[in-house]
């Protein structure tokens, strides 16, 4: 499919709370994660997708603890929820970076540390 073809079913099929789109480009073998208004809002429209599947909060997550080999946990409670992400630095000392549980705060760790 190509993006305005993904863009069109979007419109059409996305349902209240669904903020995130996973997707996987053709050729490649790992999956991309982006916000939905932000995938939408990129000019670049070539390249062909596989698959999509949209996912609100909690299906993110999920896809996030599957994908990650590092641990990530959530603590607080609804609007001070936070992921806490524990990792090793290059000389073995365990780390701990906070995040917000926000569709930005997942973002963040995606394209900053996640994928980086």
């Amino acid at each position: 499919m190509t993006k305005s073809e993904i863009i069109g079913r979007i419109e059409s099929e996305r349902k209240q709370g669904e903020c995130f789109i996973k997707f996987y480009k053709t050729g490649h073998t790992l999956v991309d994660i982006d916000l939905i208004d932000a995938f939408i809002a990129k000019r670049d429209q070539s390249g062909e997708i596989d698959e999509f599947e949209l996912l609100d909060m909690e299906q993110t997550w999920l896809a996030l603890i599957e994908l990650d080999p590092d641990r990530l946990i959530r603590s607080g409670k609804s609007a001070n929820e936070v992921i806490e992400w524990i990792w090793s630095d290059s000389g073995g000392n365990e780390k701990k970076t906070i995040f917000p549980f926000t569709p930005d705060g997942i973002m963040q760790i995606i394209n900053d540390e996640f994928f980086a």
